[in-house]
């Protein structure tokens, strides 16, 4: 057998290997319907205490995060000078693909609440305050679940969290916003935090359109894979919301 052919055949599994890798792997570019879905691995209930600046003005978040049994409630509460300035709630069940909202709302300070209405089983996601729907596809997330699901993504297969890998979700806001937010792993940083300093995985989603979201967040393995730090920028708004750690422990009661 000629030495090409059989070095051709010894490469051929690895090659094999690599092809499957590919296919695999989420496109940025992928439509709600070629998005995985991930096996998951619950953090543990816990309260994180937050330093928040949104725009021009800074105050505190606490981000609650309250699993039970298959239900969930998670909500980040956002305060200025003791006024409360934004509420999130989030919603639902705990299934074969993690976070599985059934309602989001969004509620700033002076202005009506919104929702977002996840229709389970099979949708669609419809919004208090517009027209648009969105079909319900599987592993979809609010604007506030995200955060948790890609730590339950990370803590149940850490290799996800290798550099240059990509992790893809349905993610929809509660007005009537809703697109794929592809993040590609961009390696561990130091992180400098009220809360201490933390060898923390970097993860980067870029906009695909105009006024759409930059998202970055540092996750932190000794920590379930949870946010210490998230700023998401409306590029075209030159809106920021940032979120850096300052305390995080199990809740009260």
């Amino acid at each position: 057998m000629p030495p090409v052919f059989l070095n051709l055949c010894k490469a051929l599994p690895a090659l094999l290997l690599a092809l499957q890798a590919t296919a695999a792997a989420p496109s940025p570019h992928a439509s709600p319907a070629e998005v995985p879905v991930y096996r998951t691995s619950m953090p543990p209930p816990m309260v994180l205490s937050y330093r928040l600046r949104k725009g021009g003005w800074t105050g505190n978040g606490d981000l609650t995060w309250l699993p039970h049994g298959n239900r969930y409630q998670a909500s980040l509460e956002g305060t200025v000078m003791g006024f409360k300035a934004m509420t999130w709630v989030s919603a639902g069940n705990l299934d074969a693909h993690g976070i599985a909202p059934t309602r989001f709302t969004d509620e700033r300070r002076g202005k009506k609440p919104l929702t977002a209405d996840f229709q389970r089983p099979s949708g669609p996601i419809a919004y208090s305050g517009y027209p648009d729907r969105h079909p319900l596809v599987a592993g979809a997330q609010d604007r506030l679940s995200w955060m948790l699901q890609v730590a339950a993504i990370a803590s149940a297969d850490p290799r996800r969290m290798s550099r240059g890998e990509r992790v893809s979700f349905f993610v929809t806001g509660a007005r009537g916003d809703a697109d794929v937010w592809s993040f590609q792993v961009k390696g561990t940083e130091g992180v400098v935090t009220p809360a201490g300093s933390f060898p923390a995985v970097k993860l980067l989603r870029e906009p695909r359109k105009p006024n759409d979201t930059r998202v970055e967040v540092w996750l932190d393995p000794a920590r379930y894979y949870l946010p210490v730090r998230a700023r998401l920028t409306n590029v075209q708004e030159n809106d920021t919301l940032e979120l850096v750690l300052e305390e995080m422990q199990p809740p009260t009661s």
